[in-house]
This record gives structure tokens, C-alpha cells and sequence, in this order.
């Protein structure tokens, strides 16, 4: 990083420093960001990191992809709860062989998100790293007092939803991940899988339609892959989901693509992460009217399964009717785990 540290972060951030209309008293440039939440609101908040050659590699993210992602991958976090994202705070740790015109695109890439979401930069920290690049983003949210959705309100007789095809995002990476081996760009036809690793979208909206609807019990967003989110809502709420295969969302670019390099598209759908959808527990009277209320707002939403009693777990119904234990794994945000 240059010498004058400070000007870079003036540059950097200066997007930030219009505070009209964005609910703070005191936004970036000063100590410490200060906001008043809405009359009755509470403040939902998170944070998440990204760390080179753990959560990303260059070799397949470009500087404004890897600003861009961090930030959907932490306001996911909050739609997961039906919350409302409203400011970040972003800490960089800058790396050696990171210029800066690198620095200034992973910023950019940041605002892009955040202007996709109406959201504003409040502050943050930037220093020097002597490895890799490492990057954390706390957003915080507001969700209505007493009614944020959790992972601990599966009920035995509910139905067990998703609101998008899963698997994409693992399959883009593994098509980056081949077509960087061969020295070539990925093949035109698998853009859109290399989209949704590149450039996913938090399911800010659904999970608002959630929470407003009123008969969901739990919700999580698939961020380490379904199988891991499936056994958080098992454990937390102390059910079992039983799963059918034959229902899960595959899109028809991701069943092309597995068919062409020989792979499986259901380890990808189980296991491959950060699709950035929601999946979750809605009450069994209530299912068919909140598939029609997201069908008549162009949104997607799929029953997979249901919730029983019994010890906490999950179990995939198999074409056919045989049923087995879904292993409690995932993607875990490891770059390669989706090779």
C-alpha cells in the first residue's frame, strides 16, 4: 500500500460521506457511527470475513467480485432473520501484491452492493497484512421488536421450503477452477453458473415476504450448502427434516453442466454453498397459500420435505423411496472444497 495510508481511505470510502437522508447522526470520518433505529425496531447485526486462498482466489474473483461477494455474503445473513440491512462497516487488511487500483475495485465492488440493497458505508479500519488479503464486513439491520425468524422454530408437521435453485454457485467454481487449469476463459454457455459465484443476490426480499407472512417457523440461509443449514434448523429446534431428493431446485444450466464434466449435480445442491437462498419451515396449513403468494410476486419458493419428531437430524428420501442419513457437511466457504 502506498505511503499515505489516509488518503487511500479518504478515496476509498469517500462514496460514504453524504449522510442526508440515511438515518445517521454521525457517519464515516469520525470516531465512532451513530444511528437511531426506527420506532418499533430493534437492530439485527453480523459480520463475516473473507480471507485469500481460504474463502476466495484470485484465480477466479476478480478485486470487485471479492468486495462485491463479502458484502452479499454478510447482508444474507440478515435476510435470514427477515431483517432489513442498512449500514456496513468494512475492515481491509491489504496484502503485498495488492495495488492500488486493486484496492479501489474491491471498493467498488462493495458499493455495488450496497447501493443494490440501499444501504451505507458508517466506517471500518484499513491496515497492512504480510500474507494474504483479509477482508470483514459487519452489516447492521433493523427487523421489526420481537420478530426476527430463527433457526429454533421447526415444529413436527411442518413443510420444509427453499426459495431458489441450489448448486449453482459451487458448479461456477468448479468451471473457473478447470478452465484456470487449462489456461482458457469458461466456456460462454456456463455463464450463468459462473454468475452466481461471482455475483450472488441476498434474498433481502423473500426473507421480508417471510417474516411478513406470519406461519414460517425457521429460517436459514444457504450459505455453507443445505445439508449444513438443514442440521442447524434440526438441531436448533430439535426436530428431524425428512428431505425428497426429487424435489430439491436444480436448474437446467447446472443439470448441463454435470452432465458434461461427469459429476453429480445433487453433491453440488447438497453441499456446494453460498447459493445465498433461504431455506426453512413454514406450518403445514399454511404451505400452499405461501407458495401463492410468492408465485404471484414472481418470487421462487419450493417444498422439499417436511419436519417429524424424533432425535434432531435430517434424512434424504431418494428417488424410489429408500431414505438414508444426509451427512452434516458443507462448503464452509473453503475455495476448493467444490472442485
Amino acid at each position: 500500500m502506498a505511503k499515505d495510508e489516509f488518503a487511500l481511505i479518504r478515496r476509498w470510502t469517500s462514496r460514504a460521506a453524504n449522510q442526508e437522508g440515511t438515518g445517521l447522526s454521525v457517519g464515516i470520518g469520525d470516531d465512532a457511527a451513530v444511528y437511531a433505529v426506527a420506532e418499533g425496531m430493534e437492530v439485527v447485526a453480523c459480520c463475516d470475513a473473507m480471507i485469500e486462498t481460504v474463502h476466495f482466489l484470485r484465480e477466479t474473483m476478480a478485486p470487485a467480485d471479492i468486495g462485491y461477494k463479502a458484502m452479499i455474503s454478510t447482508i444474507s445473513d440478515i435476510a435470514a432473520m427477515g431483517g432489513i440491512p442498512r449500514y456496513a462497516l468494512v475492515t481491509i487488511g491489504v496484502a503485498p501484491g495488492w495495488s492500488e487500483a486493486e484496492c479501489a475495485a474491491l471498493y467498488d465492488g462493495i458499493y455495488e452492493a450496497l447501493d443494490q440493497y440501499g444501504m451505507h458505508l458508517i466506517g471500518g479500519d484499513t491496515v497492512t497484512t504480510p500474507d494474504a488479503l483479509h477482508l470483514s464486513v459487519t452489516v447492521l439491520g433493523e427487523v421489526e421488536r420481537g420478530r426476527a425468524l430463527r433457526r429454533a422454530g421447526a415444529k413436527a408437521g411442518d413443510a420444509v421450503f427453499v426459495t431458489g435453485p441450489l448448486g449453482e454457485s459451487a458448479a461456477g467454481l468448479h468451471a473457473l477452477l478447470a478452465a484456470s487449469r487449462r489456461g482458457t476463459d469458461v466456456d460462454g454457455q456456463w455463464a450463468a453458473l459462473v454468475s452466481a459465484h461471482q455475483r450472488p443476490r441476498a434474498s433481502v426480499t423473500p426473507g421480508r415476504m417471510l417474516l411478513a407472512f406470519g406461519s414460517v417457523g425457521a429460517l436459514n440461509d444457504i450459505s455453507d450448502g443445505l445439508a449444513s443449514e438443514l442440521w442447524e434448523i434440526a438441531e436448533a429446534s430439535g426436530v428431524q427434516l425428512a428431505i425428497e431428493q426429487q424435489r430439491l431446485p436444480v436448474s437446467d444450466a447446472l443439470r448441463r453442466y454435470a452432465a458434461a464434466v461427469g459429476a453429480d449435480p445433487y453433491r453440488w445442491v447438497l453441499y456446494g454453498g453460498e447459493d445465498y437462498q433461504l431455506v426453512g419451515t413454514v406450518r403445514r396449513e399454511a404451505a400452499a397459500a405461501l407458495e401463492r403468494l410468492f408465485a404471484e410476486n414472481g418470487l421462487f419458493l419450493v417444498l422439499i420435505g417436511q419436519v417429524r419428531e424424533g432425535e434432531p437430524g435430517v434424512t434424504l428420501i431418494e428417488p424410489g423411496g429408500c431414505s438414508r442419513p444426509l451427512a452434516k457437511a458443507g462448503f464452509n466457504h473453503f475455495s476448493r472444497a467444490a472442485e
